[in-house]
């Protein structure tokens, strides 16, 4: 059994809820604390401002990425297969928390109040990028791998396998593209 979350961390799961439903302007302070099930003073002890909340968000966020480029880093099938695979979100964010965390921080960007959060969501692609390159050696083709890593993020599940004749199979078609990634990205 994992431990509790701390109330901090309550606090913080109920801001990103919010912004992620809701978008900034949903998550006030008396609703975070009511989401959070803590009186506002409790809310404002851990985080005395907006900006506490945001900053935490992007704290996390970093740790999510940490962590992700730690396991894209020594997947078994290689950087590439770990990147592509795991493109996809997942289709219930609150079962998902690093997508879950995307989605808010990228709320908070598109406001343009926060550069700070797009500050992380570009540190958070170039890292990505940085462990790709490393993988492939060429730049064009760590971009393309990028590029075809966001369309996959953003391509709503049902659609994932248009065009490939196996509505069926959306892990089909992910295979289809890690091996003409992989075609791309072998030495010549």
């Amino acid at each position: 059994m994992s431990p509790r979350p701390s109330a901090r961390e309550n606090m913080l799961d109920a801001f990103e809820l919010l912004v992620v439903d809701g978008g900034e302007r949903a998550a006030t302070f008396d609703a975070v604390a009511a989401a959070a099930g803590v009186s506002k003073g409790g809310l404002l002890y851990h985080f005395p401002s907006r900006e506490a909340l945001v900053d935490g968000l992007i704290e996390r966020l970093t740790g999510l990425v940490d962590d992700d480029v730690a396991r894209m880093t020594a997947a078994p099938d290689g950087p590439v297969d770990y990147f592509i695979r795991t493109s996809s979100p997942a289709p219930v964010l609150a079962e998902a928390p690093f997508d879950r965390c995307i989605t808010a921080v990228a709320n908070l960007a598109t406001s343009g109040r926060w550069p700070r959060a797009v500050d992380a969501l570009t540190a958070m692609q170039e890292r990505w990028y940085d462990v790709v390159l490393a993988a492939v050696g060429d730049p064009a083709v760590a971009r393309v791998v990028s590029l075809v890593s966001d369309g996959l993020y953003f391509t709503p599940g049902q659609f994932a396998t248009a065009g490939t004749g196996r509505p069926d199979s959306p892990r089909a078609a992910i295979d289809e593209v890690v091996a003409v990634l992989q075609r791309l990205a072998a030495p010549r």
